[in-house]
């Protein structure tokens, strides 16, 4: 399991790397607009990304889901510089920039869409019974809790616990849907208190030392989609 620990230090570096390197870029490439051709308008331009950066990296640091609003608004804007610029204006190393500030920017976006750093949740489903979630029982320290598996990606998933854990807990996941059942092993890697009264959100990451342990983290996906399945037939007899 220490190889997971080094894994997600390392992506954890990797990360915040992209960053800095993507507002340096992104701030190179708007300097560089101002030397092709001086406005004042791009001078404030340049103040507000550099004002950005500082709330930017805080709701990363802090997991805000605005960070995705930002992202995505960055994503356009940048698009929209490398035509104006490859195509309109014919300034090909203006773009150049802003293509390379988009392609560390989407790098790191796809980092941080782990369920370890940004789970997802079916949050527009009111009725809870509905609920993308899969319950299971989950083994620390000879103590069975029940909770809540909200998410499952990329060898990583969520578990929503009115338990406090600590960071790099080994746990014991236990799933069951009809008579299948599935046991897998995975630390914990984040950990979050969303409000007073709900539980606590963790990113966990599966151990994959061995073969069975991966056919194990398949059944575990296959139990997912078949909880999801048998409860959108339910919610629909529901309706009925």
């Amino acid at each position: 399991m220490e190889h997971i620990q080094s894994q997600f230090k390392s992506e954890t570096n990797t990360i915040q790397y992209l960053l800095k390197a993507f507002f340096f870029v992104l701030h190179l490439a708007i300097m560089t607009e101002i030397l092709v051709e001086f406005k004042v308008l791009q001078i404030l331009k340049l103040a507000f990304f550099i004002y950005l950066s500082k709330p930017y990296f805080k709701m990363i640091r802090l997991r805000y889901y605005t960070y995705w609003t930002f992202s995505l608004g960055l994503v356009l804007y940048l698009v929209f510089k490398i035509y104006q610029y490859a195509f309109v204006l014919d300034y090909p190393h203006v773009a150049i920039l802003y293509f390379l500030a988009f392609n560390l920017l989407t790098v790191k976006m796809y980092l941080l869409s782990s369920p370890i750093y940004y789970p997802r949740f079916n949050w527009w489903e009111y009725d809870f019974r509905f609920r993308d979630d899969l319950k299971i029982s989950l083994k620390h320290n000879d103590q069975e809790f029940e909770s809540r598996l909200t998410d499952l990606r990329r060898h990583a998933g969520c578990i929503s616990l009115f338990k406090d854990l600590e960071l790099g807990s080994d746990v014991m996941i236990e799933a069951h849907v009809n008579e299948e059942s599935v046991l897998l092993r995975a630390r914990v890697m984040t950990k979050k208190k969303v409000l007073l009264g709900r539980p606590l959100v963790y990113g966990v990451h599966f151990k994959f030392d061995s073969r069975s342990n991966k056919k194990r983290y398949e059944m575990l996906k296959k139990l997912w989609i078949k909880d999801k399945n048998i409860k959108k037939k339910e919610k629909i007899a529901y309706a009925n």
